[in-house]
């Protein structure tokens, strides 16, 4: 039962709203005519309960009183009516009566409104009861008696003497009249009756067609306010069914929906006019009301696909569907092919046009056919070139599309939405998402390949450094034995400098792991490169000596401030300077050069190699030596290790090589921050 309460609610809300918009207009429309019609003096009688009391009963004994006071009316007329008894006396005699024993003293049985004109003014009793006709002296029109003695009334100069007694029926009867005993034209209607008649008669219409389409109206409107959320419900259906009507049965029902409005319009206007029609041309105004209704509606909640549902569309989709199956290139193609078709209706239809229009055939066409058909040709041409050219801009669009994708390759924007089913370029799209996943998934591998070596490698390096820190001890407390051959000894002495080689190496490797996993310790403060570069050099005196090489360095005098670590550089530059002493060519020279540049320091190592330098190698990469047999004792982590510690400084490292001319680069920005002073205990 609560299920079908409420399915059945947005029903009922709408049809509120829509029996109580019509009854609203009914109202308005009826009693705007009424009050153009009547007045609403005329629809106030209309509900007065005595008729006596109406403005058109003081209208019609107001007239009655001048007529019975004209010289010619009373020469000429009498009234048989005996809803309404008159006297009328100049100078004391009877000039006109149909009641002789009329006396402004008495009424006689079943009247009870009596109005005596003394010639001055108006006396009025109803009922007994005097009633004051002048008010404040002044006359105003439909508020008050039009009969004479006013202030802005004066009396006519031909009453004087005249005296007027006229007495009303309390309940007027329809008269018939014994004309026979009458002289003169007589008069059968005093209009009370009809009077009375009318405003009866008129009291169920105005109740009918106003009041009551009035209140049940308001009623029923208020109804559909309140259940708006279900009248919303009721609308959203609505647009459901018209969503399934084609656009262009939508655009052609423009024309009758147009021609309703204008009826409409005219309806009003002749409402406003006072002249009236059949029910039928007023029926256009709610008509037309309800056609906007269902067309704002149905744009409400259907515009952003209110083209999906068309026959154009239709057509569309299903030449887009077979256009799929063809090659993007193929499809161009074809539209452009297409592009030119549709001109050639346009250019036929402008020959025929011209032959028959400066042909013989022209007096058998009229020109209106022939322009129509032009006409037509026309729009199928701007048509199909508006078609094409969305089209065009749509693959547009979807180019603009796939370069930005193949731009954002690899990063979080290239994660965008996918192009539509139907589009040119949808397969292109996918197979670079298939791709750029594959090329994710590779990475991926190889990171986690990367790791898990850079795991190895350190753990095996830590697990090397103790057993190798005991192989060190006690090769040193062997070389301590006495009494030992000489060629024990040599074999000691070899087995110690292996060991010590391998510690080195084992430390290099595991400096290396922290670096490449982030985990390498690091303490940035301000740093005098200059200073730093003078030390690694004092502290390499020996091994440079011991080369045969000659370093020549150029630094400047004063200190140059960077932001550094001064432990992990020192390793960088001692790496360098070795690499360059193994490497060098006999007898060359090594060069070392500060230089600052703007806001960068860079620091520049050159040497000559004595071995051939192999192009296209990273000399940087872990494991690379530049001696290819392995002969020189070194590891292939120097260089490695200068650009990882460089790096996790926050400078920047490179190599360059022209021929056999080697040269290493550290660049670092300039700092303005100074050391703290070191304060004395």
């Amino acid at each position: 039962m609560d299920t079908k309460s409420r399915s059945i609610k947005p029903a009922l809300a709408f049809l509120a709203l829509f029996f109580g918009v019509n009854l609203l207009i009914l109202a308005l429309a009826t009693g705007y005519s009424a009050v153009h019609t009547l007045g609403w003096h005329g629809i106030s009688d209309a509900f007065q309960s005595d008729y006596q009391n109406t403005a058109d009963f003081r209208r019609t004994i107001s007239q009655w009183f001048y007529s019975f006071a004209d010289p010619d009316w009373q020469e000429h007329y009498q009234l048989s009516d005996q809803n309404l008894l008159y006297k009328v006396t100049r100078d004391g005699q009877t000039v006109t009566t149909n009641a002789d024993g009329l006396s402004p003293d008495a009424l006689p049985e079943g009247y009870n409104f009596l109005l005596y004109f003394n010639g001055e003014t108006v006396t009025i009793q109803k009922d007994g009861q005097e009633i004051d006709i002048y008010g404040d002296g002044y006359y105003r029109e439909e508020d008050q008696w039009n009969l004479p003695g006013y202030r802005n009334m004066p009396v006519p100069q031909s009453y004087a003497g005249l005296t007027i007694t006229m007495a009303v029926a309390k309940e007027p009867v329809a008269y018939i009249a014994d004309t026979a005993a009458l002289t003169g034209d007589v008069i059968t209607d005093s209009g009370l009756y009809s009077t009375m008649d009318y405003a009866a008669r008129l009291q169920f219409p105005l109740v009918l067609f106003v009041l009551a389409p009035l209140v049940v109206g308001t009623v029923l409107l208020l109804w559909s306010i309140l259940w708006h959320k279900h009248k919303v419900r009721a609308d959203q259906a609505i647009a459901w069914f018209t969503g399934k009507i084609w656009l262009e049965v939508k655009l052609v029902l423009l024309i009758p929906f147009f021609l309703a409005c204008i009826a409409a319009f005219f309806c009003l206007v002749s409402l406003y006019t006072a002249h009236y029609y059949t029910i039928w041309f007023y029926l256009s105004v709610p008509v037309a009301l309800w056609w906007a209704y269902l067309y704002l509606n149905d744009l409400r909640y259907n515009f952003g696909h209110i083209t999906a549902n068309s026959l154009c569309a239709l057509l569309a989709r299903l030449y887009r569907g077979g256009e799929l199956s063809w090659p993007a290139g193929q499809r161009m193609m074809r539209r452009s092919a297409l592009q030119f078709l549709a001109a050639v209706p346009f250019i036929l239809g402008c020959i025929v046009v011209f032959f028959l229009l400066f042909g013989p055939t022209m007096s058998r066409l009229p020109i209106f056919f022939l322009l129509l058909l032009l006409a037509l040709a026309g729009l199928f041409l701007i048509a199909a070139q508006l078609w094409l050219m969305l089209q065009n801009r749509r693959t547009a669009a979807d180019v603009d599309t796939l370069l930005a994708r193949i731009q954002a390759a690899g990063t979080e924007q290239a994660a965008a939405a996918p192009l539509p089913q139907d589009s040119d370029l949808r397969a292109a799209v996918e197979g670079l998402d298939q791709m750029e996943l594959r090329l994710k998934d590779a990475l991926s591998e190889q990171m986690k390949s990367e790791k898990l070596k850079l795991e190895l490698i350190t753990n095996v390096s830590h697990d090397l450094k103790t057993p190798l820190t005991s192989m060190v001890s006690y090769t040193e407390l062997l070389r301590q034995e006495e009494d030992l051959p000489d060629h024990v000894r040599d074999y000691i002495l070899v087995l110690y400098q292996k060991t010590l080689r391998l510690q080195a190496m084992v430390q290099d490797v595991f400096d290396v792991s922290k670096a490449a996993t982030g985990n390498l310790p690091v303490t940035i403060r301000p740093l005098d490169f200059a200073k730093l570069l003078r030390q690694t050099l004092a502290d390499l005196d020996e091994d440079i000596q011991a080369s045969g090489l000659a370093l020549r360095s150029n630094l400047p005098d004063g200190p140059v401030w960077i932001m550094a670590d001064g432990d992990r550089l020192y390793r960088v530059f001692q790496n360098l300077i070795g690499n360059a002493l193994k490497y060098a060519l006999d007898g060359s020279r090594i060069y070392l050069t500060l230089s600052v540049e703007g806001d960068r320091a860079a620091a520049v190592i050159q040497n000559t190699s004595r071995e051939e330098l192999p192009y296209g190698v990273d000399f940087t990469e872990r494991f690379v030596r530049g001696d290819q047999s392995r002969t020189d004792g070194g590891s292939g982590l120097g260089l490695s290790i200068a650009r990882t510690f460089t790096e996790a400084c926050g400078g920047s490292f490179s190599i360059r090589t022209q021929a056999d001319l080697f040269t290493a680069s550290v660049t670092f920005p300039l700092t303005q921050t100074r050391p703290q002073p070191e304060v004395s205990p």
